[in-house]
């Protein structure tokens, strides 16, 4: 299949991708779906949803260097317009999508209550549905150990000085924990919608032990974010993902195509 030059360059389907029926996808309040896009199934994916892309995304699409960049942007794309399209029981090239100053999509058209965050890394997509709300999901890909304290400027910037100390007394090779800092924050200011632009070291986060293991807690200047619910997701091994939802109590669940 292709539109406008776009399709899946030199791409052989290699796993089963199956999209989920429009009329049964249906989002409760309360609840976050994850979906989760693997590397074996852009192709596919790419191959399946590249007629949903709007004009200006298929030029975007074509201007990476790389196939592999093209088909990932067109597959994470697609899988969006779909599911945005389902949940709200409109066609998905119907959709008007724009990007925020920070690169997150927004949707522009229908004006419908529904949240969605997108993060990717080197191997795997997550997308995130919520209704009524602000929501925000980050993947990084775990790339072995790593001394934190060797990180040029470390902290500085980013991490609160109670973060700060928490990573200073890590392990010497420190990499899950300077992630799992990491993707909670960026988690965070995604469902603020503020990005890097905020100032990043004036918020906390935190395991939340009260709560369950997996749950953190985020709080500025010193002062509680209450009524979010924060959570570590797993997503599989060499993956360090977290999700922040301004929803108490939220009921996450994970989906795949």
């Amino acid at each position: 299949m292709q539109h406008d030059g776009v399709a899946a360059r030199g791409a052989v389907d290699t796993a089963p991708f199956v999209l989920p029926q429009p009329e049964r996808l249906a989002l409760p309040d309360g609840a976050v779906q994850v979906w989760r896009l693997d590397d074996a199934q852009v192709n596919p994916a790419c191959a399946r949803l590249a007629h949903t892309l709007a004009p200006d995304e298929r030029a975007r699409a074509l201007a990476y260097r790389h196939a592999r960049h093209c088909n990932g942007y067109v597959a994470r794309r697609g899988l969006l317009r779909w599911l945005v399209g389902g949940y709200l029981h409109c066609q998905p090239e119907a959709l008007r999508l724009t990007v925020s100053p920070f690169g997150q999509p927004v949707l522009q058209w229908p004006q419908a209550g529904l949240a969605f965050s997108v993060s990717h890394t080197d191997g795997l997509a997550l997308l995130a549905f919520a209704r009524d709300c602000r929501l925000g999901v980050d993947v990084e890909r775990r790339a072995g150990d790593v001394n934190v304290a060797a990180v040029p400027g470390f902290g500085r910037g980013i991490f609160s000085a109670q973060e700060a100390q928490v990573l200073a007394r890590a392990p010497p090779a420190a990499a899950d924990a300077l992630l799992g800092i990491w993707t909670r924050k960026e988690a965070l200011l995604k469902a603020l919608g503020t990005g890097l632009s905020a100032d990043p070291t004036a918020y906390t986060t935190e395991d939340d032990w009260r709560r369950g293991a997996g749950h953190w807690r985020a709080s500025r200047d010193g002062i509680a974010m209450s009524g979010w619910t924060c959570l570590d997701l797993d997503a599989g091994a060499g993956f360090s993902a977290a999700l922040a939802v301004s929803l108490p109590e939220a009921s996450v669940t994970w989906h795949r195509c």
